[in-house]
């Protein structure tokens, strides 16, 4: 399977959102007509769904109203975001995703984050792996990174926690939507 490098959410301990991905990639290769291998995924997350559409109707198909659980699975491929809504053994390419911004904007703050660290450490930045980029608000505009001495506007900001991984230890930033912010390191 392709490197998992944004994770939203993975659930299941019997690997389901590692199925949903691979399905999922290997759906939008066919569908783009390249190797799986060239579909890197972003995020996968736990889904229901009101119908069997699966959040992507098709005029002329129809679908039942039965409550459908699965996993909507982020992918990049060719410079571009497409999301593929899955449930058991169907995959379903979904245009148009709501999330698509917020999706490319994570990709970017983890790519200046990764940039960052890389000019930080001194090592090329291919060398900086994502781990994870998950959505949080903090509490504050110290994005949870407060400095010492200085004061923050005190509003909820929406942003993401980015865990990079280089040199065998695990850096964290945070980010808001547009700023990225070292935030220390994690041992795991």
């Amino acid at each position: 399977m392709g490197a998992l490098l944004f994770t939203a959410v993975m659930s299941g301990a019997d690997g389901a959102a590692g199925k949903a991905a691979e399905l999922a990639r290997q759906t939008l290769a066919r569908e783009l007509g390249i190797g799986p291998d060239a579909v890197r995924v972003i995020t996968v997350s736990a889904a229901e769904w009101p119908d069997t559409s699966l959040g992507c109707p098709r005029r002329g198909t129809q679908v039942s109203p039965v409550v459908t659980s699965g996993h909507r699975v982020v992918l990049e491929a060719r410079g571009s975001t497409y999301a593929v809504h899955v449930a058991g053994p169907r995959a379903v390419l979904c245009a148009g995703s709501a999330a698509e911004p917020r999706i490319m904007a994570a990709t970017r703050l983890a790519d200046l984050a990764r940039q960052d660290l890389a000019t930080r450490l001194g090592i090329d930045p291919a060398a900086v792996k994502t781990a994870s980029v998950q959505p949080r608000s903090w509490p504050d505009a110290s994005l949870g990174c407060p400095k010492p001495g200085m004061s923050y506007a005190q509003v909820v900001t929406p942003g993401f926690l980015i865990e990079l991984e280089a040199q065998g230890r695990t850096y964290r930033y945070h980010s808001d939507r547009k700023r990225i912010v070292p935030c220390g390191t994690a041992d795991r």
